[in-house]
């Protein structure tokens, strides 16, 4: 903590039917070992199949397959996490997902994958990974500024001008937009409308309809609102909330039943 939210082990990610899973956009990093079959992973931007492997700040719907057993560990990293494990990838690695060993030395990935195959336990194999992500940390990578930004559209639920933001915090608009980039992976624009229509999904278990959930969050209408979620995630928000109660990817995605880093 701060910069890792929480780990998940999964020793047959998608199930002897090879089930298709999704990871809704919301700031994310996921920096996931895997130690059996690939990971195939679909996203607006292209198709990637890999082992172990990093996805980046993601503006749509990543879809995730594949044939065999997918068997690892994820950590879901906060969104200013990455850079305080390696500095300067995180633009590169937006909208898509990297290998590993593209990130870090080769025989190191190797290794952990191979450790990580030997391991009994889910604990063993999460503490592995922790130890692994403790071993390259550096705080002084971080942005306080960029960090404090995030965490004040966080609390606006998205909904929030930039340009005053930027004054809040002592810099100008353009600076910001910059070191936001360079920090999060998307600009500080992108970050709100991710977060705004994330809490939107959140708002429905208590509100009677979606109208009610567009007034809540402050759409213009509730036709603005299914733009976002059309453009965003692919589905209307009728499709898509009977998956977000269903699916674990999508609670490990930081919708539902989310337990923090202890």
């Amino acid at each position: 903590m701060p910069y890792v939210e929480a780990f998940w082990d999964y020793e047959d990610l998608t199930g002897e039917e090879n089930t298709d899973l999704s990871i809704l956009p919301d700031t994310a990093s996921y920096l996931c070992f895997l130690y059996q079959d690939p990971l195939q992973t679909t996203h607006r931007q292209g198709c990637y199949s890999t082992r172990s492997g990093l996805a980046g700040f993601q503006s749509f719907r990543n879809d995730l397959g594949g044939d065999g057993r997918i068997s690892g560990v994820s950590a879901r990293l906060t969104a200013w996490g990455l850079n305080v494990f390696r500095r300067g990838v995180i633009a590169d690695c937006a909208e898509r997902r990297v290998d590993c060993r593209d990130l870090f030395p080769r025989y190191t990935v190797e290794r952990i994958e191979d450790d990580l195959a030997r391991l009994d336990t889910v604990e063993e194999r999460v503490r592995y990974i922790e130890q692994f992500l403790l071993t390259i940390l550096n705080p002084h990578q971080e942005d306080r500024l960029v960090q404090a930004a995030c965490q004040m559209i966080r609390h606006a639920r998205g909904n929030c001008q930039i340009g005053p933001l930027a004054r809040h915090l002592g810099l100008g608009k353009r600076t910001l937009e910059r070191r936001f980039f360079n920090h999060i992976g998307a600009t500080p624009k992108k970050y709100a409308r991710v977060i705004r229509l994330r809490h939107a999904i959140l708002q429905r278990a208590s509100l009677p309809s979606w109208a009610d959930v567009a007034q809540e969050m402050g759409y213009y209408d509730q036709s603005h609102m299914i733009h976002d979620f059309m453009e965003l995630y692919g589905y209307s928000p009728e499709a898509l909330y009977p998956q977000v109660i269903a699916s674990p990817t999508i609670q490990f995605s930081g919708l539902l039943n989310l337990h923090p880093v202890q």
